[in-house]
């Protein structure tokens, strides 16, 4: 079981692009289309630090990530599940609490397609030079992560049905656990 902090706050985009600054060992970073910092996760022992574009910290909100026979569960700071992540032959499929698929993930050679509970592609996730982008089915960047160099730990970043510190505990238990 891991124990992951990160605080759910609104994310507001700045309209200028943000200086780039060294990224440290381990660091992720998620840009947006027009390159602009949106979240940043600084491991921090056993867990991480989750800031937003400007460099603010996002406080602390406890999930727990728990590993089970079917894949990663989320459960909040009570203890009661969120969500599950459960491994099928072709995909990963999210159930929310009532066990509800809410979206599949299908991996294939290094790419990954981000589906609705129905299989439509919202998103796909192809590696570039420095880690990966998120695009639609149409071509049209949507996002980028530098510093990951696993497909199946930072397409997770593009799950919109899960908060930024749900995306972030779901990369760092993808990122570290699941291998």
């Amino acid at each position: 079981m891991v124990r992951l902090a990160a605080t759910l706050l609104v994310l507001t985009l700045s309209l200028f692009p943000l200086e780039l600054r060294a990224q440290s060992q381990g660091e992720l970073r998620l840009n947006d289309a027009r390159h602009r910092l949106v979240i940043r996760v600084e491991p921090r022992g056993p867990g991480f630090m989750l800031w937003d574009g400007d460099g603010t910290p996002l406080g602390a909100v406890r999930w727990t990530v728990k590993r089970k026979d079917f894949g990663p569960q989320i459960d909040n700071a009570t203890g009661e599940r969120l969500y599950r992540v459960r491994k099928r032959t072709d995909e990963w499929r999210v159930e929310d609490n009532t066990k509800t698929v809410v979206a599949r993930i299908r991996m294939r050679d290094g790419e990954a397609q981000i589906n609705d509970p129905r299989g439509t592609t919202m998103l796909t996730v192809k590696r570039q030079e420095q880690g990966f982008v998120f695009a639609t089915v149409a071509g049209a960047r949507v996002a980028d992560v530098a510093g990951a160099s696993r497909v199946g730990a930072g397409l997770w970043f593009g799950v919109e049905r899960f908060s930024p510190a749900e995306r972030a505990a779901l990369w760092a238990y993808f990122a570290n656990l699941d291998r």
